[in-house]
């Protein structure tokens, strides 16, 4: 006999049967831009010579010896140049680690493992600018900004010329970078900032990709023959130093061990372990007799 009449029971639908729905992990979205390094192809670079061993790279630094005259029937005079040694300890070692566990590994669709490493190679970099920063921090010539905090007028960066100039920094010849924040980038890009008439924007010529071919990452422009860079390493607003000039010899680093990346299967947490770490050091190479920079101070 058919079945007549309506259905009985009821349906399994989404809400009973919620536990059967699989929920899918799309590919993820990052919540910061790659900045990359952008001090370490600044300055001086001593990774070659730690890369087997050791923990110190001893650095000496000789003064400048003036010329003497010399009389006729007169001997010379022999002088003892007085040499300083800077010491670059390779003493940081930075790492970030995640543990993955096999249920977030087997129901997602991403590639979370690859998706985190790359993170971790970013947070390391950073890690590496900061310090190197910390070290460039330290110039021994600074000077307050006198039309307010991050301002760069046009008398500032003469002031930081003749400063340079002065030091016998040889500022034209390519070795000097500048880099600033993005409040006193942004003053330098204004249309109507005085300085701004005399800054070269790398993609004045339409090619936009320039950006990223200035040497390092955060390249913008140049002012007088200067490269400048913008960094968010530099702090903003208050107190802090906006920026600097500097000689390629005003800091030096040491990459002993690039960022290395290393997993293993835990049996006790089910899950993968992944660590990234990487190992270096950074040291200002600037002092009162040996000027190689010069610094801009907010004035609040």
């Amino acid at each position: 006999m058919a079945i007549t009449g309506g259905m009985l029971g009821a349906a399994h639908t989404t809400s009973s049967a919620d536990d059967f729905v699989p929920e899918l992990w799309s590919d993820g979205i990052y919540r910061y831009f790659e900045r990359g390094t952008v001090f370490k192809n600044l300055i001086e670079d001593y990774s070659s010579l730690v890369k087997g061993s050791g923990d110190i790279v001893n650095i000496p630094q000789i003064d400048f010896d003036a010329s003497s005259d010399k009389a006729v029937n007169t001997l010379v005079t022999y002088d003892a140049t007085a040499t300083t040694v800077t010491q670059l300890a390779i003493n940081k070692h930075k790492y970030n680690a995640m543990l993955f566990e096999d249920l977030l590994l087997i129901q997602s669709n991403a590639d979370l493992v690859a998706k985190y490493t790359q993170m971790f190679g970013e947070a390391l970099a950073r890690a590496l600018d900061a310090d190197i920063w910390a070290e460039l921090d330290g110039l021994n010539v600074s000077v307050a900004l006198g039309s307010g905090d991050d301002n760069l007028s046009t008398d500032d960066f003469q002031a930081a010329l003749a400063s340079l100039g002065e030091n016998d920094v040889p500022y034209m010849d390519g070795s000097c970078s500048m880099v600033v924040n993005p409040t006193m980038m942004a003053d330098i890009l204004d249309p109507g900032a005085g300085i701004s008439k005399n800054f070269w924007r790398a993609d004045a010529g339409g090619d936009g990709s320039i950006l990223n071919n200035g040497g390092t990452k955060g390249f913008m422009g140049r002012l007088f023959g200067i490269n400048v860079y913008m960094s968010n390493t530099v702090a903003t607003a208050g107190t802090a130093i906006s920026g600097a000039v500097f000689h390629k010899s005003a800091a030096v680093c040491a990459v002993q061990q690039d960022v290395r990346v290393q997993a293993e299967y835990s049996i006790d947490a089910l899950g993968t372990k992944v660590v990234a770490d990487m190992i270096y050091g950074a040291k200002l190479v600037d002092s009162a007799s040996n000027k190689k920079g010069y610094k801009f101070t907010n004035a609040s």
